[in-house]
């Protein structure tokens, strides 16, 4: 695929994609997860790490009746964890690039809930510049239903062969696919060539981001 396809709506996925945060996330989860019974594999961990909050309870069989108990633990220690996510190398010179361009609009679309990306995300400088932040509770189906993107694509007014979405796993190429939009699979993050079922335009780097605009 041609690198140079002058996309007018760039949207991103947040972790494993921007902002490293596998590392601080496993380290929570193997806190918390033994204390419900559950020893997680890495398979598991780097599975979960894609979903939403509501899909990883599901996912580890965490009972019902234990769910207030499950935040709150997950909670306590997210705020002891001493690691914290930052951005990968190059993702801030991109956005430098990117916000400069003209007829270019950027905007990310994650399955973290809207409290957590607005508490979270905020240290990120290129967050605040997005034109639309599309999260897990904005729609009835998250990632990979097709939703998330057309909710993006519908709120900005733009057609989805207008638009270029980016992420490291399976399900944000299964959401792109649904939606119609050109998917793009970042490799500088938790992304690998096998994380992807179909043929993306694979991206070593941040700085090939640039090329599409």
């Amino acid at each position: 695929m041609d690198l140079r396809m002058k996309k007018k709506l760039i949207l991103f996925d947040v972790d494993g994609t921007l902002v490293d945060s596998y590392p601080y996330y496993e380290k929570i989860m193997l806190a918390a997860l033994p204390k419900f019974g559950v020893n997680p594999s890495q398979a598991q961990l780097s599975r979960a790490f894609t979903m939403t909050a509501k899909q990883e309870v599901e996912y580890f069989k965490i009972p019902v009746g234990r769910l207030d108990e499950w935040f709150a633990e997950y909670d306590a220690i997210a705020q002891k964890v001493e690691l914290q996510p930052e951005a990968y190398p190059g993702v801030d010179r991109m956005f430098d690039h990117l916000l400069a361009a003209p007829d270019v609009k950027l905007g990310i679309v994650t399955s973290r809930i809207t409290a957590d990306a607005q508490e979270n995300l905020q240290s990120f400088w290129w967050f605040k510049k997005m034109s639309l932040i599309v999260t897990s509770s904005d729609t009835k189906h998250p990632k990979p239903s097709a939703e998330p993107l057309q909710f993006a694509l519908n709120t900005l007014g733009y057609q989805a062969e207008d638009a270029f979405y980016i992420g490291d796993a399976d399900t944000d190429e299964s959401s792109a696919i649904k939606a119609k939009v050109t998917f793009g699979g970042a490799l500088w993050g938790t992304g690998t060539r096998d994380n992807f079922k179909s043929e993306p335009l694979l991206l070593d780097s941040p700085e090939d981001v640039i090329m599409i605009v």
